[in-house]
Order: C-alpha cells, then structure tokens, then sequence
C-alpha cells in the first residue's frame, strides 16, 4: 500500500495517530441477538511499523462524493425463495441437487458428458425423501439465471434452467420417462425365445481378434432372445427372505447408492480401493439389480476364488448373470431409438440366485449348490456393449459404441482396448464397492461399475448383494460434504479513507455443510463448518481479525482450531458451560460474555498470525446441534480489529453493528458515518467507496492477479475492475458480476 512502509502481513487497519485509552467498553451488544444466537470472535496480531508518511494515499484518494452517510450497503448476497421439485420422479430418497451460476456441463446431451468440478456451486442441498425443497437461501447478487443440476441415481443427470424473478426461483422438473424409477414397472418380458446362446453377443470375450478371457459359461439358464431378459430370475414371492429386500431396505438401498455415486462427477477413491467381496460365512448368495444409468446393454458375469486373487485374466470362470444389464432408464435423451423397441434386459428389483460350482475350473458342473464356502471371493465382470444390437435398432447409439472394454471388479483383470478420455491400461479394478446397513444394524454390500473410459462416476451399473452380514471388507459411504465460497476484503485505515485497493485484508471463508442421507428418511445436517483463509496484498499495521459466528438452532458442541478441521479436537481443551462442550486450540483465549441470550455470546481471540508466508493460514469453526437440522443454521461475519488496551478498533461491511468489546471513539469521525448514539448507519462512508465488502461466490484465487498482485498494490477498486463504480451508484442495480470482469491492463498511478 505504501511504498516506504516495511513489510509485515495482513490487514492494514485503523488511523496512524496513536488511540486514546478507552476506560469504557461497549455493552449495547444485546440489541443484535436473538434466541439462539451466538457470537465467536477471532483477533489475530500482525506485527508492523507505525508511520506518519501517507503520502501516497493522499494523492490517490477519491475526492468524497457525498456529505453524508452512503445508504448503499455494498452487499454481494441476495436472498432467494428456492423451490426445487423432483416428485415426479418417484425417488422416495432424499435428492442432492446443486445451484450454478454457469452450465457447469462438459460434451452435454453427448455420450460421456459430464460435470466440470472446478466449476463451484453457488449453493448445494437436499430435497426431502419426496423430492422436494423449498427454503430462503443466500445466493450471489450476480446470480440471476440458476442452473441447477442433479446426479441423483433415480433421477438422473439434468440440468433445469429458471430465473430469478421477484427473488423467488422455481424448478419443477418433469419425468420425461413418465413412469417410477425405483423398482420393477412389469414391462414385457421380451418377444423373442429362450436361448442361452452366446454367438449374438458381442465381444464377450474376444477383442479385435484377439482372446482375453475363457468362453462365458451360461449354467445358470436361459435368456430371451429378443431382450436378454434373464428366465432364471428368483421368484421373490417364495424366496427365502433372507434373499429378497424389503421395501424399507430398498428405501436404504437407494439411499446409500444415491449418497455415495453421482452421475457426472468422480466417485471417492476409497469406494474404489476395496477388494472383492469376501464371505465372512458359509451362504447363498443372491443379487438384486438396482438399476444402470448408461446408453449401453453390457452383460454382466460372475466369478469366485479363495485366496489372492487371480493374476491371468484366462484363469476366470465366468458365469453369464444378465446377458443385457439394460433397464431402460437412461435419463439423457437426443438419441435415435430412445424408446429402446422393447429392449430391456433387466427391471429394477429382479433378484437372480447365484450358483457355486466346485469343479468348474474343468467346464464341469457337477455338484452345483447354492452354498458359498466361507471365504470365498466373488469377483464381477462387465462386458461393454455385450448385448450390443442384436435384431434391429433395439438400442440407443451402442451399434457404433464401444465394444472392447471389460471391467472387472478385481484388479489387473480389466481389459480397455478403446482407450478415450479415461484410459485404463493397467486393468485396476473398475467398480465401487460399499455397504449400507438396515435400521436394525444389518449390513449389506453394494457394488456398482464404470463401463467405459469417458467419466469416473461408477453409476452405469448398480446392484446389492444378500444376505446380510455375509460379506466383509465394506466401506462405510461418507457423509457427504458441499461447500459455498466468499471473499472479504478490507481497508485498514478507518475512519479514514485511504486507497481503496481493498487489499489489506483478505479472507476467503469456505461454508461446508455435511449431510447425513443415505437411511431412506429426509436427510440430517450432521454439522456445518467455516474455514477462514487469510490473505493480504502489502501493509503495515498491527492487524488482527475477528469472527462472529450466528447460530439459528441450539448448539451441542463448537470447535475452534487453527489449520482447516478434519482431526479431532484434544479432549483436554474442553470446556463444558452451559450443559455443551466447547473447543479450541491452545492458540486461542476464550472469553465468555454475558448477555440476555442464556446460551451465552463466545468470544476467541488469536495472536501472531501473520509471522510467515503473508498469512495464507486458516482457522476454522465447527459447529454441531443438539437436535437434527434440515439445512444451514449458522452463519459468520468477518472483521478486521486492532487490540487497543482492552479494547479493540474494528472494521465491518457497511451496516454490520461491532463487536460488543469494540473501542467507540472512532465512530462518526473523520469519513465514517456510524451513528453509535442511535445505533444505526455502522461502518458507511461519505464516498462511493465502502471500507469493507464480502464478495460471494468466489474464492482467493480469483484475485491473485487483481487485488493480491504486489504489481498492483495501491490500485484501486474500481480501476482493476471498471463497473465497480457503475455498481456501487447504482446502489448495486447494475454490473452485479462486476468483481468476475477485471481489467488486465489497469496500472499504478504516476
């Protein structure tokens, strides 16, 4: 900011004059806190050099516009009626949907589109079990054209475009299917004969002339020759229960899947690490197609084995399951024949009973049982495209698709001969696999497939394993996480205007919320997290900054910690008040002030965060609720402040009342327009220019070559991006994204 000053880190705060001792401290906190409300606040010190030469800012600053109090609060944030509405769908799970303020789709309406993950959402959440949502969020200003996506398994991956108007948002999705997505809809079994014959099929186990795997055996029975609809599947009504699921374990089913797999976007790698499914005891063992979600009719065979696990690809017995996976389902349209002219080999819900064959290394089938030794290991394969074209235009787009690709569960044993955007030449294992356990602690497996190499999201093929508790080695599906992004920025000299390069300052503050959804009932909000990043362009006062967290619901523990959450608090910090415990890291002093509220206001102050690398540190609040919550319940504001005796110089966005320790002199001075006497007007200025802003919807890196380049210190705002000033006198009416369109060639003043 000022080029004689010496360099120290963050946040160039408050006036160069020494402060006045402040004997008082301001108690008239009470006004802003409703039932519920909490208030956490960091200070972090930064080391610096005072200095009388302002020289350089004087001659930079704008001539002041008004005489008066600017009224426009420089807010980024808007708040939005959303209503999002899946019902049609018939899911009965709770639907994950995600808010963009781009189309965030790569190759869309294309085989292999998907999801740009470096594209963030403006807001994620969940419908309720019914499939619908309607809440009051925080979006961007900006964000006026919502697209909003789902990946849900049931649903399928869509992209809804509406409008804000009237700050309400509707997306009522319809079913282009028009029929339920869960399990069997009793279409026709198929017009064709029974036959088990293999010769239609293509490329099941040769591969451009060559041979990867044994002939596929086909013990198990017949299929149709028109569909590939297995005449071997269980009958449910006289299956032994302990073979079949019941509706509840269904719900769940679904649920886990539907938490743990997201069309378009990559799955977590430890589903994908997992080994083969072992048997913890001698049992059946039935499969139950949850359904696929791709264009293409693979056919899906199983093998098994004890000890490690097979390394030649020639040493498999596979025995054919589904000659065509294909359930009819596939949500994305543009394609000729998606009606699929009755080609559907596979129902949601169909259970086939697996057989175990002691002799079939020798093509021997003598001795088949129904009984599974226990540890033995149960491997699948897909066959890409198997079923393909048989007959005449039965598929959608696969007579020209992919054809030389095997996904096996067991690694090394896949074979890619098509290459494409996700290669997979080492032949690893290309399926998930994950359990979900029943209301009454009963587990099963689940295990899902990538079929080709054009994304990572392991949703083509879903099935689940019985009976319950046979099978060992499950993963447990994660929580899911989602995260919302903003970026504060700060001048630090108030209440005097300075260069307005908002640049002495900055946070970037990371909102995770994590979900508990994968039970079948409406999801839970386990806990909600804010990481601050610290960040600042060149300054040179003693800087620190603070942290307000509001809650709407009651709190059962909070946690403080320097460096991003993710390790358990030392259960030496705790603190029990109020019948909770509260955390934080031996950096932090706490504080406890009394206010009406009888849950108390938390305060926590932090020294030396600026002793190296220009900050970059993050601190974080992690907050968990004595009861379930449906969506966000908390909130933070961030400030800057200087510790002045006992008291502390504090600087918010226009209109955010201070800190209940804040020292008052400094209000109404100079060009700051507080009026504390009547406490109103906090923070506002007589220029175009605000001494704070919080800009949603971005992160950090986003200024690293505006506000954060040391090539462009002492620029200011609405030189590096020119519709600042259109927007800020539009009282934020005009240019909202006026913060995504800088100007590369702004330079600093002669």
């Amino acid at each position: 900011m000022r080029k004689n000053f010496e360099n120290s880190f963050f946040i160039r705060i408050f006036a160069h004059n020494k402060p006045k001792v402040i004997s008082t401290m301001f108690n008239s906190f009470k006004f802003l806190m409703r039932a519920g409300l909490y208030a956490c606040l960091i200070s972090v010190g930064i080391s610096c050099t005072d200095s009388e030469d302002f020289a350089d800012e004087k001659d930079n600053k704008p001539t002041p516009s008004k005489t008066r109090a600017n009224s426009f609060d420089f807010s980024t944030t808007q708040k939005v009626d959303l209503i999002v509405d899946y019902s049609a769908f018939n899911a009965k799970v709770p639907v994950f949907f995600s808010v963009y303020n781009v189309n965030p789709f790569v190759n869309e309406n294309q085989i292999g589109e998907y999801i740009d993950e470096s594209i963030k959402p403006v807001f994620s959440g969940y419908t309720d079990k019914n499939g619908k949502f309607d809440e009051t969020v925080t979006l961007p200003k900006y964000a006026k054209r919502l697209h909003i996506v789902t990946g849900n398994f049931l649903v399928g991956l869509r992209r809804t475009v509406v409008e804000v108007i009237d700050d309400e948002a509707r997306a009522i999705v319809d079913n282009p299917m028009a029929k339920t997505t869960r399990s069997a809809t009793n279409r026709v079994v198929g017009t064709g004969t029974p036959t088990n014959d293999l010769s239609k099929l293509s490329n099941l186990y040769m591969g451009k002339g060559t041979q990867y795997y044994k002939k596929w055996y086909t013990p198990l029975g017949n299929w149709d020759s028109h569909s590939g609809r297995p005449l071997y599947l269980l009958d449910k009504a006289s299956a032994s229960p302990g073979l079949v699921f019941t509706d509840e374990e269904f719900d769940g089913l679904y649920a886990t899947a539907c938490s743990a797999l997201n069309s378009g976007t990559s799955v977590k790698e430890t589903y994908r690490a997992n080994a083969d499914m072992t048997l913890a005891k001698e049992s059946e063992v039935s499969i139950t197609m949850l359904g696929s979600s791709t264009c293409w009719n693979s056919s899906l065979g199983y093998y098994y084995y004890t000890g490690s696990a097979p390394t030649n690809k020639m040493d498999l017995n596979i025995i054919m399951v589904f000659p065509n996976t294909q359930d009819g389902e596939w949500p994305r349209g543009n394609y000729p024949n998606n009606d699929y002219k009755g080609n559907i080999g596979a129902e949601r819900g169909d259970v086939v009973r697996l057989m175990y064959y002691p002799n079939i290394a020798n093509g021997d089938f003598s001795g088949a049982t129904t009984m599974f030794p226990k540890g033995t290991k149960i491997g699948f394969i897909l066959k890409s495209n198997g079923w393909a074209c048989q007959g005449s235009n039965y598929a959608v787009n696969t007579c020209s698709g992919l054809k030389n690709i095997w996904a096996a569960s067991t690694d090394g044993l896949s074979t890619d001969l098509d290459g494409g955007k996700k290669p997979n030449p080492n032949g690893e294992s290309r399926t998930a696999k994950f359990g979900f356990e029943s209301a009454n602690g009963n587990q099963y497996a689940i295990i899902s497939f990538e079929d080709a190499n054009d994304d990572q999201d392991y949703d083509d093929l879903v099935f689940a394993l019985n009976p319950a508790n046979a099978f060992v080695g499950m993963s447990t599906v994660e929580n899911r996480e989602v995260a919302t992004y903003g970026v504060y920025g700060f001048e630090d000299l108030w209440p005097r205007a300075a260069d307005y390069d908002m640049n002495d300052g900055m946070f970037e503050v990371e909102h995770v919320k994590e979900f508990y959804s994968h039970s079948g009932k409406n999801e839970t909000l386990v806990k909600e997290m804010f990481n601050i990043t610290t960040d600042h362009n060149y300054i040179t006062q003693q800087n620190s900054f603070g942290i307000k967290l509001n809650t709407k619901a009651a709190i059962a523990t909070i946690y403080a910690n320097k460096a991003k959450t993710g390790t358990a608090p030392d259960p030496s910090t705790a603190t029990k008040m109020d019948n909770k415990l509260y955390y934080w890291h031996p950096d932090f002093t706490f504080v406890k002030s009394s206010t009406s509220n009888t849950n108390g206001i938390y305060y926590y102050y932090i020294n030396d965060l600026y002793n190296n690398n220009r900050g970059k540190t993050t601190y974080s609040i992690e907050v968990t609720y004595a009861s379930s919550q449906t969506d966000s319940k908390a909130s933070v504001e961030v400030f800057l402040c200087r510790k002045e005796g006992s008291l502390y110089r504090e600087v918010h966005v226009p209109f955010e009342a201070p800190g209940p320790k804040v020292a008052t002199s400094y209000f109404g001075t100079e060009n700051d327009c507080s009026d504390h006497a009547n406490k109103k007007n906090y923070y506002t200025c007589n220029t175009d220019f605000p001494f704070a802003f919080y800009l949603a919807g971005v992160q950090l890196d986003a200024f690293r070559t505006t506000l954060l380049d040391p090539a462009k210190e002492s620029i200011r705002v609405d030189e590096q991006f020119p519709m600042f000033l259109s927007w800020a006198r539009s009282n934020g009416k005009t240019n909202t994204d006026w913060y995504l369109h800088p100007n590369p060639n702004a330079k600093k003043p002669e």
